[in-house]
């Protein structure tokens, strides 16, 4: 039999009644083991939160967040854990004083052996079960979307403490309360509609008044007491940012709170929960990264407090969003939290972990060379604390912005722009380029210069100047202070540098020059690239590396201002680097694109119309536009100007540089004979013709030949009605069915933007293949004749024939070009090859000398089906083209010369003559006879003799024009006289088609003595300027505009 409890707790009994003892104990714990197991029995009286059985529906202002609440018996099995854990600690103790006491061994009976046994194996099952329940409690916890122990309650002062809502009405100052604790809540669980609800009951019930002074007064700046308490205000700012509920700050910003103020965001909870983690800590691991927790939510004592703005909040959760929102509203990205840890003294930068979120606070001023709290426990940049916690993206982001270790407080206080203190050292003749303490070289080897041109420290900058400081100091990256100011887009330390002697030539380790840093950097300025030119820096200079510009870089870089400030200072658009690529061919943002080219001049789309349709022309522009496509309208009227040189000009160049040539087709517009120019000038130079259809308008002939049925885009449907302009009848419009207008204009983007990425692909891939034969010659020196005359291009144009192959005996022809005009070979070439016809070529082989070359030349002129030789100035006088010539000859080649005609027309000329075929003929006589035959045949399609009764038989004297024309017109009197071949040469119109009109003249021959009758001719000039008044009967001469 046992004795007392007393006797055997207090080691008064023998040793089998200890071991009975301290098993009694464990076994007592059987009812608490049972209790913990009920919450996850699944009966509902014992569930650990409570359900919503009828969820409110979600609305757009509901936020995602809610607390869900613990139920009291479940906080209960809370509590009787903690005091299981607590009473196993006992156990533990008592066990322990009886194992050194040397009396549990002793017991020799079996019985109470395997009972003290078995009591063992239970206390260990229950650690067991309090493992269990952790893991139920968080795995439930967190399945309902909490994963903070603050987004959880118990609830327990609603129920014990809170009185009743209509006594609390009615007193302002409890009214205060109710809304602050309810907008606390609501902003927790980002609930939009009850804040909006709750915040007007506090306008309405009077607390917005300037006595209460809701909420700028209710939510002051929260203040240390005794440097270690402070009272938390429960800020909603606070909570809004810490979860980036963008739109509740903006609600709380027009509500009139202030979102600078400080607050003790991070408090010590006092709750069932915290109680049972507190101890369950040392037994159980928390789900989560080392431990779980959160720092930012829960304080680990009450003498740890820390005062923090909005912006600390949303920064230590990476909430981008509101981290721009709170900066774009002025929001200081260097204020210090006010802490009683002095290690907790840091600006936002300190707790940044996300990159992104790094850059936004230094674009927005922060210093990435602070040290918080130098000679006491924070004496760290962020760049050292990024490499502490091993987020080496932060610390490679801080770097591209000049972050470094810290050195000595002779770089802090130039890093602060603290003159006076600058001042203070310079006096203890301290060297002005020091890069280290006690003489040590940091890691990054920079001068305090370095670290006042970072800061932008304008004043320090100047007095370290004065002091003899190296303006070209090159750190351990090799740039020197100017890289770094023009980098981060310091205008003023540019200048300042500059006027100092620094170079703008210099290059770091990877070939940057300062003006290249200030391209890498974000929306670099105007000015900032226009002192460094003007100073001496290459805009355009290129990489050894690689070959880019600093325009490449910026565009690469989506820095849309740099690029922008580059291309108006002088930056070539079209400027290749070494695989070829323009800075266009650097990036795939449509808007960037957009935005350069716009700036640039260029315009992928050219746009083709009638004037009388230009409002429709502004529209599609305009949707164009909008969708960041680049347009080019040519918005003059050309009956208006005459047509001249420069309109011409300017339209050839639209459509010989535009991607796609956009038709606008209307009733009018195949009769305009300017449009019609405009798309045979758009075939002739291969820009691919989309066209767009509004009238239904029906494809003749002179349309087919340019446009396809299959790439109109009918907008018909989108036009609800066709109108006239109420001032200017002329002008067609029309009303639109909007959305039909869009689900249309969807069809003609996709169609425009393949062309465009058509035309953009070819060009890459085409100077990616001119740049690596470039490349491949700059490699290759043969040492021949080829290699002095720029001819290295026929080397891998032709390939090499050997005459032993066995398709050495097929047909083909031989090109004679001496080494010439390269480019219209290989276009002749290609042209042949995809119309089946092999050809070769003189070439050059690799170790090949003259005379063997001159040999294979031979050997294939004999051999081949043809000879083209091509005959221009150049050829005519080269050696080779003359040699290669008599040999043909003299082996009865058949052959076929090509006259090659090196004569620019213009851009104005070439539109003028797109509709028109060209009539060769040599300016020594050669082959006259020919080309006349073809000049006359092209004649006789308009020229025809007929009956002089239809008076189209012209003598020598009549002098024919083009009645179709827009342009100034002159009417002349034909006299009868026989001097009429006096009066001068024929004048004939370019592209002059003779038509019967009422415009056009017809002569008779029924007066007597063979005299005509005063008859009149029509004839058209693009000016009046060089017409000799002598050769005009100015009394018969009319004048139509």
């Amino acid at each position: 039999m046992l004795r007392s409890p007393r006797e055997v707790y207090t080691f008064q009994a023998s040793s089998c009644e200890n071991v009975v003892g301290f098993s009694a104990l464990i076994y007592h714990t059987l009812p608490a083991v049972i209790l913990l197991c009920l919450p996850g029995s699944g009966w509902r009286l014992f569930e650990p939160f409570k359900r919503d059985d009828e969820p409110a529906p979600a609305t757009e202002d509901d936020g995602n967040l809610t607390k869900i609440k613990r139920r009291l018996v479940f906080q209960f099995c809370e509590l009787v854990a903690v005091m299981l854990l607590l009473f196993q600690a006992v156990v533990v103790m008592f066990f322990l004083y009886m194992f050194f006491k040397g009396g549990v061994f002793t017991c020799d009976k079996h019985a109470v052996q395997l009972f003290g046994l078995i009591s063992i194996v239970c206390f260990v099952w229950i650690f067991t079960e309090l493992q269990y329940f952790a893991r139920f409690r968080e795995h439930v916890k967190m399945l309902l979307g909490a994963f903070q122990e603050s987004d959880q309650t118990g609830d327990v002062r609603h129920h014990v403490m809170e009185p009743g809502v209509d006594q609390l009405m009615n007193q302002s100052d409890k009214a205060l309360a109710v809304v602050r604790k309810r907008l606390y809540k609501a902003t927790r669980q980002g609930d939009l509609r009850e804040m909006r609800d709750i915040l007007d009951y506090a306008e309405a019930a009077g607390l917005t008044s300037e006595e209460q002074g809701f909420p700028r007064k209710s939510y002051a700046a929260a203040s240390l007491f005794l440097g270690f308490f402070a009272q938390s205000r429960k800020n909603p700012v606070h909570v809004a940012a810490y979860h980036g509920n963008i739109r509740a700050l903006e609600l709380l910003e027009s509500r009139g709170f202030d979102i600078t103020a400080m607050d003790k965001f991070s408090r010590v909870r006092f709750s069932t929960g915290d109680l049972f983690w507190y101890f369950a800590r040392f037994f159980v691991a928390r789900p989560g990264v080392d431990g779980g927790g959160s720092d930012e939510e829960s304080a680990a004592s009450i003498f740890r407090t820390t005062l923090v703005t909005p912006l600390h909040c949303a920064v230590s959760t990476g909430q981008l969003e509101a981290v721009r929102w709170l900066l774009s509203r002025g929001v200081s990205a260097r204020t210090l939290a006010r802490s009683s840890y002095r290690s907790d003294r840091v600006p936002p930068l300190f707790l940044a972990e996300h990159p992104d979120v790094v850059r936004e606070l230094l674009v927005h001023g922060a210093d990435p060379l602070a040290v918080p709290d130098p000679g006491f426990m924070n004496t760290l940049t962020a760049l050292q604390l990024a490499y502490l916690r091993s987020n080496y993206a932060v610390a490679q982001e801080l770097e591209e912005w000049g972050g470094d270790v810290a050195l000595t407080p002779f770089h802090s206080a130039a890093g602060r722009n603290d003159v006076m203190t600058v001042r203070k050292f310079l006096r203890k003749k301290t060297d002005v380029d020091c890069l280290g303490e006690m003489g040590y070289v940091g890691l990054n080897r920079r001068t305090p210069l370095h670290w006042a041109a970072v800061s932008g420290a304008l004043d320090v900058v100047e007095l370290l100047i004065e002091a003899g400081a190296d303006p070209n100091f090159q750190d351990a990256r090799g740039r020197s202070p100017l890289h770094w100011a023009a980098r981060l887009n310091r205008t003023d330390v540019v200048r300042s540098l500059l006027q100092a002697g620094a170079d703008p030539k210099l290059v770091d380790l990877d070939y940057m020059t300062p003006l290249m840093c200030a391209a890498s950097g974000l929306d670099a300025t105007r000015e900032v690239f226009g002192v460094l030119t003007s100073a001496g820096a290459d805009i355009n200079y290129q990489l050894p590396t690689n070959g880019d510009t600093a325009l490449h870089i910026a565009v690469r870089e989506d820095n849309e201002q740099s690029a922008l400030a580059i291309l108006a200072n002088g930056g070539n658009l079209m400027k290749m680097n070494i695989e070829g690529l323009r800075p266009l061919d650097c990036t795939t943002s449509t808007r960037l694109l957009f935005e350069i080219k716009r700036a640039a001049g260029q315009r992928d789309v050219m746009i083709s119309y009638t004037h009388s349709h230009a409002e429709f022309a502004k529209k599609i522009r305009k949707a164009l536009e909008d969708a960041n496509v680049t347009t080019w309208l040519d918005l003059m009227d050309p009956s208006g100007i005459g047509g001249g040189s420069v309109w011409r000009e300017e339209i050839a160049r639209g459509i010989t540089n535009a991607a796609v040539v956009l038709c606008l087709l209307t009733e009018d517009y195949a009769q305009s004979e300017w449009c019609l120019k405009e798309l045979a000038l758009a075939k002739q130079v291969g820009t691919p013709i989309l066209a767009i259809s509004t009238e239904g308008v029906s494809i003749g002939e002179d349309l087919q030949v340019y446009l396809y049925t299959r790439q109109i885009i009918p907008f018909e449907p989108a036009i609800t009605q066709t109108k006239r302009n109420s001032t200017n009848v002329k002008q067609i419009e029309y009303d639109y069915d909007e959305a039909k207008f869009k689900s249309q204009f969807r069809l003609l983007l996709d169609g425009v933007r393949d062309e465009i990425e058509k035309n953009r692909d070819a060009v890459q891939q085409k100077n990616i293949a001119s740049s690596r034969r470039n490349n491949g010659l700059k490699q290759t020196a043969t040492g021949t004749i080829l290699a002095t005359t720029g001819g290295g291009g026929f080397s891998r144009l032709f390939q090499q024939w050997d005459p032993d192959a066995s398709g050495a005996q097929k047909q083909f022809v031989f090109l004679s070009h001496g080494d010439k005009h390269a480019g219209f070979v290989e276009q002749l070439y290609r042209e042949l090859t995809d119309a089946g016809v092999v050809c070769y070529g003189d070439r050059n082989v690799d170790g090949q000398d003259f005379e063997e070359r001159i040999h294979a030349t031979q050997e294939a002129i004999l051999r081949c089906t043809c000879f083209l030789v091509i005959l221009s100035k150049q050829t005519m006088g080269n050696e080779l083209v003359r040699d290669q010539l008599a040999f043909a000859e003299d082996k009865g080649r058949p052959i076929f010369p090509i006259a090659l005609n090196d004569l620019d027309p213009g851009l104005d000329k070439r539109y003028s003559l797109a509709r028109n075929e060209l009539f060769h003929f040599m300016g020594n006589g050669m082959s006259f006879k020919p080309s006349a035959d073809r000049l006359i045949q092209g004649l006789r399609r308009y020229y025809n003799a007929r009956d002089e009764s239809q008076g189209t038989i012209l003598d020598n004297g009549t002098r024919i024009a083009s009645a179709n024309t827009s342009f100034v017109s002159f009417t002349f009197s034909e006299p009868g006289s026989k001097d009429h071949e006096a009066i001068g040469e024929p004048i004939i119109q370019e592209g002059a088609i003779l038509r019967e009109s009422s415009d056009f003249p017809r002569t008779s021959s029924n007066e007597p003595n063979g005299e005509t009758e005063s008859s009149t001719v029509t004839r058209n000039f693009e000016s009046i300027s060089g017409i000799d008044d002598a050769q005009l009967d100015l009394s018969s001469t009319h004048v139509r505009m």
